[in-house]
Parts: C-alpha cells; sequence; structure tokens
C-alpha cells in the first residue's frame, strides 16, 4: 500500500483556509460598518432571528448530508457514486424547500414565539426565504469537497461574500435598512451561487436519484436531526436566557463575543475539515491508520490552538480600534467561547469510529448529554453571572459532548491516539491566556507590545515543550529558511 502524504490535507487545506480568512477579513473590515450603523439591538435581532431559522433547519434536515462522504467511498462503481449525489440534493432541497414554505406561512407565529410580538414577521419571511435557497449549495459544495476541488469549492464562497458585502453597503448605508438589509443581501447571495452550483452538479451526477441510496441517506442522517437540535441548545440557547434575564442589548453584545468562536471554526476547523472529512476514511482502510489520525489530531489542535491564542490575546485591543464602547465588553466572553468551538473540533474529529460503526445514533446520545449541561447551566448561571456565566457553561458543555463522543467512538472502533503532546500544548496554551489577564489597560501600542511578547512566548513554550516531532521541526526549519521550498513540498 502506497505511502500516504499529508501534503493533500496542507495543500487543499491552505486552499480552503485562504477562502476561509479572506471571508473573515471582509467580514472584519465590515465591522466598522456593522457597529455604527445597526445597534446593539439590531444585532440581537439578527442573533435572534439566526436562532429561529437554526432550528428550522435542523427540523428540515440541515444535517441529512452527514453520510454523504461515508457513502461516497463505500460505493464500488462511478454510477453508484452519482445516485449518491443526486439523492442527497433530492433529499436536503425537498425537505429544505418545504421548511423554508411553511415558515414563510407562520412568519407572525415565529415572530411571537421568538420575540413576544409579531412585529418582526417581515424579517422572519426574508430569512426563510433565504433558508430555502439555501439548500442549493449544501450538496454541491460536498461534492467539490469529494472532488478536492478546492479552487471551485473557495471560488463559490468568495462569489457568495462579494455579493453580500457589495449589498450589505447599499442596503445599510445607502437605504438604512439595517437588520432587514443583512437579511435581504443573505437572500440575493444564497439564490445567485445556489443556482449556479446547483448546475455544475447537475452536469457531473446528473439528475437520477436512487431510492437505495436515498434512504441510505436518511438512514445516516436522520439522527442528526437530534444531534442538531442538541447542537442548537447548546450554541444558541443561551441567547433566550440571556434575552429573558438582561435583554436583547445583552444578547447583541455577547453575540459579537461569540463570533470569535465562530471565526476559529470558519478560518481554523472548517479549512480542514473540508480536506479531512472525505479524507478520513480513505485512511480508515489502512493499515497504519492510527499514526496517521494521531499526526493529524495533533496538527488540528496545533493549528486551532495557536490561532484561539492569538484571539483571546489581541480581541481587547482589536475591539478598542474597530468597534465603538457599547461593543468592548464582548472581549470577555472571547476565550471561554474559543474553548467551546476548540472542544467541538474535538467532537467532529473524533467521531470517526461512530460513521464506521453506523452507530451515528451516539453521537446524538452525546451531544444531549451536552445540551442537558446547557440548559442546566445556563438557567443556574445566566442570572447570576450574566454573558460570563454563558460562556462558562457553553465551554463545559462542548466538553462534556467531546468526551461521550470519543469514549462512544473508542469502544466500537478504537484508535490509539497520543494526547500527551496535546495536553502539552493546552497547558502552554492556558497559561499565556491566563497571564494576558494581569495585562493593565495600558495604551493601545503599549497592549499590543506586551500581548506580541506573550505570543512570542506561547511560540517558544511550543518549540520547546516536547509537542512537535523532530519531521516538524526540520519542516518549520525549512520553511523559516526557504518558504518556496517548503510550499513545494507541500504541493507534490
Amino acid at each position: 500500500m502506497s505511502g500516504f502524504r499529508f501534503a493533500r490535507l496542507g495543500r487543499h487545506g491552505a486552499v480552503y483556509g485562504v477562502g476561509a480568512l479572506l471571508g473573515k477579513a471582509v467580514a472584519f473590515f465590515m465591522l466598522p460598518i456593522y457597529t455604527r450603523y445597526m445597534t446593539p439591538f439590531d444585532f440581537g435581532v439578527l442573533a435572534l432571528i439566526d436562532m429561529a431559522l437554526e432550528v428550522i433547519a435542523i427540523v428540515a434536515g440541515a444535517r441529512l448530508a452527514a453520510g454523504v462522504f461515508h457513502l461516497y467511498h463505500r460505493a464500488t462503481a462511478e454510477a453508484e457514486r452519482r445516485a449518491v449525489l443526486a439523492s442527497a440534493f433530492a433529499v436536503v432541497g425537498g425537505a429544505f424547500v418545504a421548511a423554508g414554505g411553511l415558515t414563510v406561512a407562520a412568519a407572525p407565529l415565529v415572530s411571537r414565539a421568538v420575540f413576544g410580538t409579531p412585529d418582526q414577521a417581515e424579517l422572519v419571511r426574508i430569512a426563510a426565504t433565504s433558508l430555502a435557497l439555501q439548500s442549493l449549495t449544501i450538496v454541491p459544495m460536498a461534492a467539490l469537497q469529494l472532488a478536492e476541488r478546492s479552487g471551485a469549492f473557495v471560488a463559490a464562497n468568495v462569489a457568495k461574500l462579494l455579493i453580500q458585502v457589495v449589498l450589505n453597503i447599499v442596503f445599510l448605508i445607502g437605504f438604512r435598512l439595517g437588520a432587514k438589509g443583512v437579511l435581504l443581501s443573505t437572500l440575493a447571495a444564497n439564490a445567485v451561487t445556489g443556482l449556479w452550483l446547483c448546475g455544475g452538479l447537475v452536469r457531473q451526477a446528473g439528475i437520477r436519484p436512487s431510492r437505495a441510496a436515498a434512504r441510505d441517506i436518511i438512514r445516516l442522517g436522520l439522527p442528526f436531526i437530534g444531534t442538531q437540535l442538541a447542537k442548537f441548545v447548546q450554541t444558541y440557547g443561551d441567547r433566550w436566557f440571556l434575552r429573558v434575564a438582561l435583554g436583547t442589548t445583552t444578547v447583541g453584545v455577547y453575540g459579537l463575543g461569540y463570533q470569535f468562536g465562530f471565526l476559529l471554526a470558519t478560518i481554523g476547523y472548517s479549512p480542514f475539515n473540508n480536506v479531512w472529512e472525505p479524507m478520513r476514511f480513505e485512511i480508515a482502510k489502512r493499515p497504519d491508520r492510527d499514526v496517521l489520525y494521531t499526526r493529524a489530531f495533533l496538527y488540528l489542535n496545533l493549528l486551532l490552538v495557536t490561532m484561539a491564542v492569538g484571539l483571546a490575546l489581541f480581541v481587547a485591543e482589536f475591539l478598542r480600534v474597530m468597534a465603538t464602547p457599547p461593543y468592548y465588553g464582548a472581549a470577555a466572553v472571547v476565550p471561554l467561547v474559543l474553548v467551546a468551538y476548540l472542544a467541538q473540533s474535538w467532537t467532529g474529529f473524533l467521531n470517526v469510529g461512530l460513521f464506521i460503526a453506523e452507530r451515528t445514533e451516539l453521537i446524538t446520545t452525546a451531544t444531549w448529554a451536552g445540551a442537558l449541561v446547557s440548559l442546566g447551566g445556563n438557567a443556574l448561571l445566566i442570572p447570576r453571572l450574566g454573558a460570563m456565566g454563558a460562556a462558562l457553561v457553553a465551554a463545559v458543555s462542548f466538553l462534556t459532548m467531546a468526551f461521550m463522543t470519543h469514549r462512544a467512538s473508542q469502544r466500537l472502533w478504537p484508535v490509539a491516539y497520543r494526547w500527551t503532546p496535546v495536553v502539552r500544548l493546552l497547558a502552554v496554551a492556558t497559561a499565556v491566556v491566563l497571564l494576558a489577564q494581569f495585562v493593565p489597560h495600558w495604551p493601545l501600542p503599549v497592549a499590543l507590545a506586551a500581548k506580541a511578547g506573550l505570543l512570542a512566548a506561547y511560540a517558544g513554550g511550543v518549540w520547546a515543550g516536547g509537542i512537535l516531532t523532530d519531521a516538524d521541526r526540520r519542516f518549520v526549519r525549512q520553511a523559516l529558511h526557504s518558504p518556496r521550498a517548503a510550499f513545494a513540498e507541500l504541493r507534490s
């Protein structure tokens, strides 16, 4: 059996990462516009509408396509693979269109349930229409991942981003539409990119779904409705508790802090996982799978923990430059939110055995355990600690989910992970972030210099802490000495 090259992971992951970084860079470039042309109340309205539509998307089967990668690699003939893609598109598309239409019809009821008034029904209708159109992108994007067409994947996301940014500027600055303008921009972007991607999928896979493939997709994906409902409770349930206890404005400020957790997921975990998700089922057939899974897990943690340290160190200074004073309090919750999203990435990585054993219902069980921790913790701590209580509960609930997922997966399909380097990495990161809490509210240049020194200390701890292998060290030295040669190795 030929040797497996992690260069594929690095090469395509870098492309996905550049696309994600570009998206977030533009989003944060737009932050001064958002914070000046939308109030914290507007942010709260958007957060609560996102919360409501997330529930509807889950019920519609947002994760019905979760088994596509496994079923695609399990298929032995090209016709079977095309049938998997066509069937997934039909199942997901039909479910989303039905759910979006029902939500448009029931918009006043949804608005009353979320806001206590039907006044936001128009915004709910716009968001529901956008949700229905989003179904056009889910399976086509998965097909691009399977084909390792990372460039096309990124191009689609960049096109969608550009449409949203241009229309956001027009609607926010030109027409002063506030939250409505943001929702209209998303609707238009989903429509244009969805139709483009849909055409590409039809050319690749045809339009002949298979009943057998559709049944397998539903069988593997159906448990994820329960999983996603539980994840919704973990991710968005705190907003409801915060709104009841402290009001919509607090939800808006907390939601801005939570964006840094989404940032870690979007420009850290998602680019990695876009390559790793289909690849890990290929690796599962190899005799050296344990070694490969262990290396990939360490690389994932090096990527995410390093990003998390950088975000935690500099978020306060970033908000001082990019936002207005009512939003500065968002920085306090960021370190705990980053812990939550690191734990969520572990869950996504460590659940491989549950897919191989086709026991995805156990992922649902683990996620609901985390959700119950979230519900109980939010009810107990948010009235006492406010947003900090919500962030603490998020971290504990996602860690609970990761632990239970890993335990169940190891029981069914064990992998000999090496946790020692990961624990050392976490120890170095924790020490540096805790030290940063003692940096006073100095003038911006002084604070940035102090945080840069702490970031350098983190890098030194990683280098000297027995975390990297000798091969990793050689690659780092090569990259520092000759970036072109290191890039060529990734491309080989």
